[in-house]
């Protein structure tokens, strides 16, 4: 059975320790909400995204993961 590209998201509520800490939130989201069956899942592509705020200095305010399954 084909699935659907999921896409995860995580918004940070205050300074993160690293920036893993936000991808990791991210990939969390996506993997809940695949609705995939259990198993292992070979050659799922795994994109980041973050939505970036320019200033002085700038931050990630958003951060973002797809998962797209057998690529």
């Amino acid at each position: 059975m084909a699935h659907d590209p999921v896409t995860g998201k995580h918004v940070p509520q205050g300074p993160l320790h690293s920036h893993w800490d936000g991808w990791n939130a991210a990939v969390a989201d996506a993997l809940a909400q695949t609705g995939w069956d259990p198993a292992t899942y070979d050659g799922v592509k795994v994109e980041f995204f973050a939505k970036v705020k320019v200033v002085n200095p700038g931050s990630i305010v958003e951060y973002a993961v797809r998962l797209t399954p057998g690529f």
